[in-house]
């Protein structure tokens, strides 16, 4: 930023050395160049702050993988997940039929859904889709 602050100033002197006889063309070219002299300083400004922060950054990130060494070398059941795109879901894995399972049509979005029996609360659960809770207590009264 020293170089912004240096051709500032070889204007300033260009100007100067000018000898403009016009009082108008004279002030607006101070006005010109205390302009481009507030603005050279307020970037030296922003740059210090950069790279103060900058640095900062550096330090955070280097505390941060010592932090994810201790805690990922202590841990035997984590492996390394460098390319998460090698991770396949398959849903096949899960079988809907089990017992735990409760196949029902959202009333609000009508896709049929699975809830776990251990997310129905007072005979209400939320819908994965759309966020509706669905009454399976009406539900069963309103089949009879």
């Amino acid at each position: 930023m020293y170089d912004v602050r240096l051709k500032v100033s070889y204007v300033k002197g260009l100007a100067e050395g000018l000898e403009i006889e016009d009082e108008k063309v004279k002030k607006l070219m101070s006005e010109i160049i205390n302009v481009l002299d507030e603005m050279a300083e307020t970037i030296n400004d922003l740059k210090i702050t950069m790279d103060d922060t900058q640095e900062y950054v550096e330090s955070i990130d280097e505390d941060l993988g010592e932090l994810e060494e201790e805690f990922y070398d202590d841990d035997d059941d984590f492996d390394d997940y460098e390319d998460y795109d090698d991770f396949a879901y398959d849903d096949d894995e899960f079988d809907f039929n089990d017992e735990d399972f409760i196949e029902t049509d959202c009333p609000n979005c009508h896709e049929t859904v699975y809830i776990d029996e251990d997310f129905i609360d007072n005979g209400k659960a939320e819908c994965p889709n759309c966020k509706t809770v669905i009454d399976f207590e009406n539900m069963v009264n309103d089949k009879d």
